[in-house]
């Protein structure tokens, strides 16, 4: 197998003769390096993204692609070249899912240059089956009813509130941040979900459609948001449900050290993420026999797909596991008698 430097081109020859290439809309001819291509794809297409997307786009082109592929032509990337940067970021230490994170705005870039008429392939749609990081989905950590309950008496009680509505909406955490009071509809027992705050505290429609929602409020949450409420310097309709000192949203950095990690220290319960009060969530309305339907409608899921995806072992543990167990036992337990 032929090998080059990862800033130097494979056909020198190609490279040297770039004036001979047509000029395309993009203003780029085929001879277009990575590096040349990226700028072009970072001023064009990145402003079609949300920020931290793009964001992240930018981080990883120039602290892992660009170094490695830069100045190598865009058309001669190959899956080789892609293969070895996934040996060098495995060898480093980096975590399967992180490198295929890496490779994403890689792999975006080049179908924007295929649709250009700057390359003709994509090498990492090539990647065979045993070539890719395997990545399995990290295991969910869902509470059960007594750790619910230790976790919430535990909780720094101006953030108990915030911890309860996480747990008993599932609402994402920019979601959550974005909740203003107006949004709490007391008498329709839903809580509205129409905007979001991303990683900037700026206020954004959802993603999705299906992110738009109405989500359902049970009644000793509502009575608990309204002591809340009560408590609150700012609680006119307008205000943000969680605000901090001064009525501002509070920031997303802030939440799992000031208010999950302490309550889990306290209450004596293993460590777990934020994003795992949203997956309690979804098990509560599966366990309580809520279809597959309501529960992506909840969730706000792109689709039932999703939804079935992310939590078949839920739904499974429900429809069979007691079913299997008495009906293992009835046929078989005087075997082990």
């Amino acid at each position: 197998m032929q090998h080059r430097s990862f800033h130097g081109s494979r056909n020198p020859t190609a490279r040297n003769s770039r004036s001979s290439a047509p000029i395309r809309a993009t203003g780029l001819s085929s001879d277009a390096t990575v590096a040349e291509y990226a700028d072009y794809w970072q001023r064009t297409a990145l402003g079609q993204l949300r920020e931290r997307t793009a964001q992240n786009y930018r981080t990883h082109l120039r602290l892992h692609l660009l170094p490695r592929f830069g100045d190598i032509r865009l058309s001669d990337l190959d899956v080789d070249d892609v293969v070895t940067l996934i040996s060098e970021l495995q060898e480093a230490g980096y975590a399967s899912w992180t490198i295929r994170t890496i490779l994403t705005p890689l792999s975006r870039m080049l179908n924007h240059a295929i649709r250009h008429g700057i390359s003709t392939n994509n090498p990492i749609a090539q990647l065979d089956r045993r070539e890719r990081p395997p990545v399995w989905d990290r295991e969910q950590r869902i509470l059960n009813r007594d750790e619910i309950a230790r976790l919430l008496a535990a909780a720094p009680s101006r953030y108990k509130a915030l911890l309860a509505t996480a747990i008993f909406t599932g609402l994402r955490q920019g979601e959550l941040l974005a909740l203003r009071w107006d949004d709490v509809d007391r008498e329709g027992c839903v809580i509205r979900v129409r905007t979001a705050l991303d990683r900037r505290g700026q206020r954004l429609r959802p993603k999705t459609r299906n992110a738009i929602r109405d989500v359902v409020l049970m009644p000793a949450l509502a009575e608990l948001l309204a002591a809340h409420r009560r408590a609150s310097e700012y609680a006119s309709a307008g205000d943000y449900v969680f605000a901090s000192r001064v009525g501002t949203p509070l920031c997303w950095r802030n939440l799992s050290p000031r208010a999950l990690e302490p309550a889990l220290q306290t209450a004596g319960l293993a460590p777990l993420r934020w994003h795992d009060l949203r997956h309690t969530f979804a098990a509560l309305l599966i366990t309580q026999g809520a279809s597959i339907a309501f529960v992506s409608r909840q969730m706000g899921h792109g689709s039932s797909e999703i939804t079935l995806r992310v939590y078949v072992h839920v739904f499974d543990a429900v429809a069979y596991a007691e079913q299997t167990r008495n009906a293992l036992q009835a046929s078989f337990g005087d075997v082990l008698g």
